[in-house]
């Protein structure tokens, strides 16, 4: 029987941007993308993060120009509620109680909280390593939303690479992912491969203490509406995005599994239809 673990998500900050920018299909209305990181607590591991929302440091990697320009096309809210110190507290953790971090991708909106994490090794992608600290100028990395100064003292020494722990097959509603990384090897928590939005983003497979399977999917869609119809973000957003044909077949990826199995939870990171439905009891989200 695979472990079962408790799963708490928190609203750590939001942004806002035009709806018709992530969803072709949306309308031309601005609205707020919440920015959802996971706590995870694992039996014997304990408490775990799965990306770390927004945080002060975002403000102050992105001062200067040309980093300021991730900040005028995303403006973000944090209220003090929505940190990730308070929703970790009110949990009952602190964040020096975080050992282990893992990252789906290194966009800001996902990773602006690492240096808030001074316990903590950090588990992410390889090609998504590689692509946050290559040598790129530093407009190109900002047009990819990778913000180098959020990364941690000492990040090389406190990284794992996900490939580095053991591959497992899928069960077979699974089969378009690949093959899983068994992060604790006791298969509670799968890490596979989302590529398109990012250089090598990572989802996370889970049962949680309610006995449902939950897909942290990331970015790989922005929101419910896109994985059921298939709908893929404006064109626009193939100036920021990795691989465009990689990103429509994840997508699609996920369309056929969220459909042909609804009992899945499936959780983008920024969908407050999602996030509701699932703290509401619901498996398909």
């Amino acid at each position: 029987m695979t472990t079962r673990v408790q799963l708490h998500l928190m609203q750590v900050g939001s942004c806002r941007h035009c709806e018709r920018v992530a969803n072709r299909n949306g309308r031309w209305k601005l609205v707020e993308f919440p920015s959802i990181a996971a706590l995870i607590v694992h039996p014997q591991a304990g408490p775990v993060l799965f990306d770390t929302g927004y945080a002060a440091h975002f403000e102050t990697a992105t001062t200067p120009f040309p980093e300021r320009l991730y900040r005028w096309a995303t403006p973000v809210q944090l209220p003090q509620e929505q940190t990730l110190e308070t929703q970790l507290r009110s949990s009952g953790y602190e964040l020096t109680d975080i050992r282990l971090c893992l990252i789906s991708h290194f966009h800001a909106d996902h990773a602006a909280g690492m240096r808030d994490l001074p316990n903590a090794r950090f588990i992410a992608m390889d090609a998504e390593v590689s692509s946050v600290l290559s040598t790129r100028s530093r407009f190109a990395l900002t047009r990819h939303g990778l913000l180098p100064g959020l990364l941690p003292d000492q990040f090389r020494q406190r990284l794992t690479i996900a490939e580095s722990y053991p591959q497992r097959a899928l069960p077979a509603q699974w089969s378009d992912f690949g093959t899983a990384f068994d992060i604790f090897g006791d298969g509670s928590v799968m890490a596979v491969r989302l590529p398109g939005h990012s250089a090598g983003q990572m989802g996370i497979i889970l049962r949680d203490h309610q006995d449902r399977e939950v897909f942290l999917c990331a970015d790989a869609c922005w929101s419910r509406a896109a994985w059921q119809q298939a709908s893929m973000p404006s064109s626009l957003t193939r100036l920021v995005m990795h691989d465009w044909h990689q990103y429509r077949q994840t997508l699609q990826n996920l369309h056929l599994l969220g459909n042909r199995h609804p009992e899945i939870a499936l959780l983008p990171s920024h969908c407050t239809e999602s996030l509701q439905a699932y703290r509401d009891g619901g498996s398909s989200c």
